[in-house]
């Protein structure tokens, strides 16, 4: 989801944000956004990954989901 909304460019504007929080908000409506009262995901992480998925090529699709994948490990 993260990967597709921040690529997709599926709004106008703001679709870094909107594909964080959706991300953010879809871990969190299926119980995996916390564990132990802590988020699994830092905000500063979030950020950067976002970034860089929004600055990556489309041959590094599955690259850049592995990573984000890692990140909630």
């Amino acid at each position: 989801m993260l990967y597709l909304i921040t690529k997709n460019h599926s709004f106008s504007d703001d679709n870094k944000r909107i594909a964080a929080a959706l991300f953010l908000y879809f871990l969190d409506k299926n119980g995996v956004l916390f564990e132990s009262g802590k988020k699994i995901i830092d905000d500063y992480a979030l950020v950067a990954i976002t970034i860089m998925v929004a600055g990556s090529k489309p041959s590094e699709k599955d690259t850049m989901i592995k990573l984000i994948i890692n990140f909630l490990s």
